[in-house]
């Protein structure tokens, strides 16, 4: 891990080292590396059903980077395919299983940090009529443009989600300005390569890394490559990947 400037962090992709049923994971961004009330984890499931888990207070959302199978949410069934997000509403009972012959690999993350989540519930489908809109896929969300890059909401307001906003972004070879926004930002690197960099230090990352940036660190994101980055950002509060500040 590569601290910057201002607690900023630059965390390269690295081994699952903790195992929970058929999953194992880790935890790049997290309260243990400074990060305020935003705590992001890697996974990878193997076939077969995980165990459950519920957040007492936490908000949480998904992203599926490979795999297939379904989320059962409070005893609601829901696909998922990459490029699925999923949103978590507070006290979720939820349960991941995957139906395909190869890992599923999530990214996560909870806001604030769960301390005290619990796991292994009971959680029985049910056949519901109405169930909510928790999860919806990056094809069927519109492309904004911000400058030369663009992003795509994907769980934010119009799925329940209060506290937190979740996007992914495309960023082409370049550099942008140094800015700041007034969230505090975890990211995943999806696809391609470039450097981090702060008011006095930068740092290389590439795909499956993740960046951490409090609120108010002066930042750039530099595209090294010749190919776009993709990138998943979760930031609270919640608001617009739009908006940045460029001066102060």
């Amino acid at each position: 891990m590569k601290i910057l400037s201002e607690g900023a962090a630059v965390i390269p992709g690295a081994e699952f080292t903790t195992t929970e049923g058929t999953r194992r994971f880790r935890v790049p961004i997290s309260a243990a590396m400074g990060a305020r009330e935003i705590a992001q984890t890697v996974s990878v499931y193997s076939p077969g059903l995980a165990p459950s888990r519920r957040n007492p207070l936490s908000e949480e959302t998904l992203y599926i980077l490979r795999g297939s199978g379904h989320c059962n949410i409070n005893g609601c069934r829901y696909a998922l395919d990459p490029g699925t997000a999923v949103y978590l509403p507070p006290a979720s009972a939820y349960q991941i299983e995957n139906t395909s012959e190869e890992e599923m690999e999530i990214v996560s993350v909870c806001c604030p940090e769960e301390e005290n989540a619990e796991a292994d519930l009971t959680i029985f489908e049910r056949q519901v009529d109405n169930a909510p809109r928790l999860t919806v896929h990056e094809s069927e969300r519109e492309s904004i443009p911000v400058s030369d890059r663009t992003f795509k909401y994907l769980v934010n307001t119009d799925t329940g989600c209060k506290r937190i906003t979740q996007f992914l972004g495309v960023i082409p070879p370049g550099r942008a300005p140094m800015h700041y926004h007034a969230y505090e930002e975890a990211l995943y690197i999806i696809e391609g390569e470039g450097r981090a960099h702060t008011q006095s230090e930068s740092a290389d990352f590439s795909k499956g890394a993740s960046i951490y940036l409090p609120r108010g660190v002066r930042h750039s994101l530099e595209n090294t490559g010749a190919t776009p980055i993709k990138l998943l950002g979760v930031f609270h509060p919640s608001g617009s990947p739009a908006v940045a500040y460029e001066d102060g």
